[in-house]
C-alpha cells in the first residue's frame, strides 16, 4: 500500500471534512475519497461514518484503531528514512541558525565549518541574535536552531543541549592601577569601587550576585555585545566584567581575572522549537554536533 494513502488517512481523520482535506493537501476530493476506499476494500472494514453535518464524517471503531496504527506506521517509515538518509550522506537542504553575537566567530569554528566540510551539499543561513530574537525566530519557524550564551527560559517548547560554561572574568588595561596586584582570582566585593564596563546579559546577572553580598556595583559603561565592553576597557577606563571560555584570547594591552562566584556564570547552548520536527539535514547537524568534543 502506497505510504500517502495512510498520511492522507491521518489529515482526513484530523480535519473531519473531505473537502478540508483535500485543500489542505492539494489534491482533488474525488483522488482522496477514491485513496479512502481502496483502503476500505483492502482491509475489509468500513474507515469512516457521516457525522454532524451533511460534510463532517467521523471515525469508526475500526477507524480510531486503524488511526492510531497509521501514525505508528508512519512515525517508523520516517525514522527508518532519516536513519537511512543519514548512511548513505545525500541529505541535502539549507539550515538556518540564530547565533549569539559573541559566540558567532566560536560557533562557525568549532561547529558550522567542520560541519559543511562533512556535507558540502547543505547550505545555511546565519544570524548574530540575542536570546530574544532567537527565540522569536524559533517560534516564527525561521529558524532551525539557535545557539546562546546567556540563560534561557524555561519552556516546554524547546529542547536545549548544554554543551559547556562560560565564566565572568575582569578584563582591565595592564596600565591601569587596580587593588588586587597579586592576586589569582577576585571576590564580587574586589569590584566595588571600581569603574565597570558590562555588556546587558553580563550585567544584569553581575547585579543580581553583588546584591546577595548587600554591594552595590559601580557601572559606568553598558553595550550591547560584551565586545565593546571589552574595546571601553581596553582604553583605561575601567574594568569589563563579561563572561568567556578559559581558551578565549586576551586582547594584547589587557589582563584578566576570574571572578570566584559560582553563580557568576553562563551555560553554551544549542537548542531546538519541539514544535517543528527536525529535517534530515537538522537531524545529521545535531547528531555531528553531539559527537564534538566539548
Amino acid at each position: 500500500m502506497d505510504f500517502d494513502f495512510y498520511r492522507n488517512f491521518i489529515v482526513i481523520a484530523e480535519t473531519g471534512n473531505i473537502s478540508a482535506a483535500a485543500k489542505r493537501l492539494s489534491i482533488v476530493q474525488p483522488a482522496l475519497s477514491a485513496q479512502i476506499k481502496t483502503l476500505e476494500k483492502y482491509y475489509e472494514v468500513q474507515l469512516f461514518k457521516t457525522g454532524r453535518g451533511k460534510r463532517h464524517i467521523e471515525l469508526t471503531e475500526a477507524g480510531e484503531v486503524f488511526l492510531s496504527q497509521a501514525k505508528l506506521l508512519c512515525a517508523t517509515e520516517d525514522t527508518l528514512n532519516l536513519n537511512m538518509q543519514s548512511f548513505s550522506k545525500q541529505t541535502s537542504g539549507t539550515l538556518r541558525f540564530g547565533v549569539s553575537h559573541v559566540r558567532s566567530e566560536y560557533f562557525l569554528e568549532q561547529y558550522l565549518i567542520p560541519f559543511s566540510k562533512a556535507h558540502p551539499q547543505i547550505s545555511f543561513q546565519f544570524h548574530d541574535a540575542t536570546v530574544a530574537q532567537q527565540l522569536q525566530l524559533l517560534a516564527e519557524g525561521q529558524i532551525d536552531f539557535a545557539f546562546a550564551n546567556a540563560p534561557l527560559p524555561r519552556s516546554e517548547e524547546i529542547t536545549v543541549l548544554t554543551v559547556a560554561n562560560e565564566c565572568f572574568y575582569a578584563f582591565f588595561n595592564k596600565e591601569l592601577k587596580v587593588p588586587w596586584v597579586g592576586k589569582k582570582s577576585l571576590h564580587p566585593i574586589d569590584l566595588v569601587d571600581m569603574s565597570l564596563c558590562c555588556n546587558y546579559g553580563s550585567y544584569g546577572l553581575l547585579r543580581t550576585v553583588c546584591q546577595s553580598y548587600n554591594l552595590q556595583p559601580k557601572v559606568s559603561f553598558i553595550a550591547t555585545t560584551a565586545s565593546n565592553a571589552l574595546t571601553y576597557a581596553s582604553s583605561g577606563a575601567g574594568v569589563a566584567v563579561i563572561a568567556a571560555l578559559s581558551q578565549d584570547p586576551v586582547p594584547e594591552n589587557m589582563e584578566r581575572l576570574p571572578i570566584d562566584d559560582a553563580k557568576l556564570s553562563f551555560a553554551l547552548s544549542l537548542y531546538w522549537s519541539n514544535k517543528t520536527r527536525l529535517s534530515p539535514a537538522a537531524e545529521l547537524f545535531l547528531k555531528f554536533f553531539q559527537e564534538q568534543p566539548t
